[in-house]
């Protein structure tokens, strides 16, 4: 016959006479809890906390509302948590830290496939170590990192804090780093190139006794001019010594004067120890144009500089304030108290859900009819397969 309850008084007789079963239940449950809580490996974290600075930006309803759909025309601290985030928990990231500290062996992966074993490190790492918050409100981001001892755990962190802070510094994507970079190399290269033509210059000097080429061209052009008019004239004179005075002294002088001209021409023409700085004429251009196309490159080299460094300096200071700077509101530090296991808590929650569920089945069973619990016997002797 059914039971009704028509008082909180019959709830209480129904608990007073499975009080038995509720006390062995309770106290039952809360040992397993307390073994378990004393038997279960402790774990503690370290955590810190960044926040996204952006200088000169002001936040309005519209901004936010083309943020929400991912328009927004420069970057939030909301969007930069959530890059800083995605990139933390990126499969790089994580496997970079797996290798540095040897959490293979850590999580015990005896898997033989080092692939494999690095898939089940990388889902351990994310399941019981890393966790990363965000707060809409403050725009906090919090990392957390929990393991078996609490140094580990500020050591992971505090490489988490290096490796974001590095990033934040040297981020690829930041426009104003990649003109930047670009334009170190290209003024690298052009002074490299501006190098090497100087030494060809200054190689090419040296070896044809070049100082001014300008001057040098012109002073042996002049002496050449002289050595010929002085030539000239004596040939007009030994013409005429030749008609009236044959195989004289002064005939002979003339002839053994006109072909040291003559020499000292040819020494012009082709150069000659005894007059070093004197180009030779015969390929005084080549010279001359050789040198003028070394000038002109080391020249236009010095321009492109001069027209690249303003721009060198403009790319660094955009590379400046496309930097996500980040201001650290908390560091790793080592924890006082357990991140888990909460043993209090573990043993006050399992008591007073036990007595609950101890109550609850207590009251059940008093409201049941004979015939309910005949039903419930055998439900139970299905499960169990009895015949």
């Amino acid at each position: 016959m059914e039971k009704k309850i028509t008082s909180f008084l019959d709830i209480l007789i129904m608990l007073a006479r499975g009080k038995t079963f509720i006390i062995i239940f309770t106290l039952s449950m809360s040992l397993v809890a307390v073994i378990y809580s004393l038997a279960v490996k402790e774990r503690w974290s370290s955590d810190f906390t960044v926040f996204p600075m952006l200088e000169n930006t002001q936040f309005s309803m519209a901004q936010n509302i083309m943020e929400g759909f991912g328009i927004g025309s420069q970057p939030t601290p909301r969007a930069i948590n959530f890059k800083n985030s995605a990139i933390l928990k990126s499969r790089t990231v994580t496997e970079n830290t797996i290798r540095k500290y040897n959490l293979i062996d850590y999580f015990k992966i005896t898997e033989a496939d080092t692939l494999k074993a690095m898939d089940d490190a990388v889902k351990m790492f994310h399941n019981r170590i890393l966790d990363v918050f965000l707060n809409d409100e403050t725009y906090f981001m919090t990392v957390r990192v929990t393991t078996r001892d609490k140094y580990f755990s500020r050591e992971i962190a505090q490489h988490y804090l290096d490796f974001l802070m590095d990033y934040t510094q040297d981020n690829p994507n930041n426009i104003g780093r990649q003109r930047r970079i670009l334009l170190e190399n290209r003024i690298n290269q052009i002074t490299n190139d501006m190098a090497t033509l100087s030494d060809d210059l200054r190689l090419f000097q040296n070896e044809h006794n070049i100082i001014e080429i300008e001057e040098q061209v012109k002073s042996s052009i002049e002496g050449y001019g002289l050595i010929l008019q002085e030539l000239l004239a004596i040939e007009v004179e030994l013409s005429h010594v030749e008609q009236i005075l044959p195989n004289s002294m002064r005939h002979v002088n003339l002839v053994e004067r006109r072909d040291i001209i003559i020499e000292t021409m040819k020494r012009f023409q082709t150069g000659h120890d005894g007059m070093p700085f004197l180009l030779p004429l015969d390929n005084i251009a080549d010279k001359a144009f050789t040198v003028q196309e070394k000038v002109f490159g080391i020249n236009l080299y010095q321009r492109m500089l001069i027209t690249i460094y303003p721009q060198l300096e403009l790319a660094r200071i955009e590379e400046v304030n496309n930097m996500d700077r980040l201001e650290i509101i908390d560091i790793p530090e080592l924890a006082g108290r357990r991140a888990f296991p909460k043993r209090a808590l573990i043993c006050v929650f399992t008591f007073f859900i036990s007595f609950i569920f101890s109550c609850a089945c207590v009251v059940l069973m008093g409201i049941m009819s004979e015939e309910e619990k005949t039903k419930m016997k055998e439900i139970w002797r299905l499960i169990r397969n009895d015949k």
